[in-house]
């Protein structure tokens, strides 16, 4: 009698485990609601296990169980709570492996005890832990992994599927693993190491991608940085220049005094010292925008600095249409790589940039090209650097584009690199 009870209850409560540990992996809410329709999905799944028990057999019952628990519960999770087919099974074969915990320690008594209602106990013991510990510190993760993209739920639920198949195969519909069978007996490890390694080669290629997102990130974040001190530093000249503007009456004044009183070498000495403070703090106007202004002077002085050429055409308003700091940066990078192209050309004629930058309503445009006799190579659309550690400006540039929701292009014509955004 007790056998018996025993027996049924833990029959009810694996198959609770099961529908609730399934539901709650996929991320079901633990609600009042939820937890009424999954305990009618149990009352349902439980009494047509009775039923089939009563009219078919326990042995019966066993191998078509998938078909009257499984399946019903996997198309509940699909139609009811709207989750893919795939993440249902996943879901479904997860909790399924789960419960190998509680067979285990359920056989391992058995074997010690012979008892059955040893057996039966510690398995409802166990699933009751398992149940706790996994709603307590798993189920409140599971909800993220398990909706991610098909590819890695094929590879979560890879090795939960090949057990579930195997179980079925060679305890309920045979009794391969009981009949002393190498082969069958050692599937399992065999399983487990083929599911590791895969597991391994493609963890060490997503680690792989992602130190190289970091370091390009790492070298985006420095490039930034170092926009911003240049910025600063523009300023600075800004700001000196406003000094000497304020300055220049007591400048002429003094300047004044000294030639009236005949020392005209010293009025010409300081006359000298207020242009090489005026020529360091000058800057071009490109256009109404200072900030632009302040870039654009900088590589004007380092293009002249390395005896190259830069050609512009100019019509920006003050107020601009995206974010300086990133149109300075996406400036910047365009321009750096251009210069360093320019550098390796051997003919003095061809070391020129034209850059053309205008505003058209609501839109920035920029469109640069310069000598190219050496074309890059192209993956995507965008020209790839071969060379380590090369090609983060060409990244940098495009990682701005994008997250401003505009729009660049890369191209070579007639022995010209053409580089046009729209921001």
């Amino acid at each position: 009698m007790l056998t018996s009870v025993l027996s049924l209850l833990h029959q009810g409560s694996t198959l609770l485990f099961g529908i609730l540990i399934s539901a709650f992996f996929l991320g079901v809410k633990q609600n009042r609601t939820n937890m009424m329709y999954l305990l009618l999905v149990f009352a349902a799944e439980e009494i047509a296990n009775m039923i089939c028990n009563l009219y078919l057999g326990e042995i019966t019952t066993s191998q078509i169980y998938p078909l009257i628990v499984h399946l019903p519960l996997i198309l509940f999770f699909c139609l009811y709570y709207g989750y893919s087919l795939l993440a249902s099974c996943v879901s479904v074969f997860t909790a399924y492996l789960c419960c190998q915990i509680s067979n285990w320690l359920g056989l391992f008594v058995l074997a010690i005890t012979k008892s059955e209602n040893g057996y039966y106990f510690v398995r409802i013991l166990t699933t009751v832990i398992v149940f706790v510990m996994l709603q307590k510190y798993v189920c409140h993760v599971t909800e993220s992994v398990f909706a991610r993209e098909k590819r890695d739920l094929l590879l979560i639920g890879g090795f939960p599927f090949v057990y579930y198949v195997y179980d079925y195969t060679v305890t309920k519909f045979s009794q391969l693993l009981y009949s002393n069978n190498k082969a069958v007996a050692e599937f399992m490890g065999f399983a487990f190491c083929l599911a590791y390694l895969i597991f391994l080669l493609i963890y060490f290629r997503e680690a792989e991608k992602q130190q190289a997102f970091q370091r390009s990130t790492d070298i985006m974040e420095m490039q930034l940085l170092s926009q911003q001190k240049e910025i600063e530093q523009v300023k600075a000249l800004q700001e000196a220049m406003t000094i000497l503007r304020h300055d220049m009456r007591h400048q002429l004044n003094m300047i004044l005094a000294q030639l009236q009183s005949g020392n005209v070498t010293a009025a010409m000495d300081y006359i000298s010292q207020i242009e090489n403070s005026v020529s360091e703090a000058a800057l071009t106007n490109y256009c109404e925008n200072e900030m632009l202004n302040a870039v654009l002077s900088i590589w004007q002085m380092r293009f002249e600095k390395h005896g190259l050429t830069l050609k512009y055409d100019i019509s920006i308003r003050q107020v601009l249409t995206c974010p300086e700091l990133e149109l300075c940066t996406i400036l910047s990078n365009s321009l750096e790589n251009a210069m360093n192209a320019l550098m390796k050309e051997n003919a003095p004629e061809e070391k020129w940039v034209n850059l053309k930058m205008f505003q058209r309503d609501d839109r920035l445009m920029i469109q640069m090209e310069n000598p190219c006799y050496h074309p890059p190579r192209f993956v995507d659309g965008i020209p790839i650097s071969d060379k380590k550690e090369h090609g983060i400006g060409t990244r940098s540039m495009v990682h701005y584009v994008e997250k401003l929701h505009g729009q660049c292009n890369f191209s070579v014509q007639e022995h010209k690199f053409l580089l046009r955004i729209i921001l």
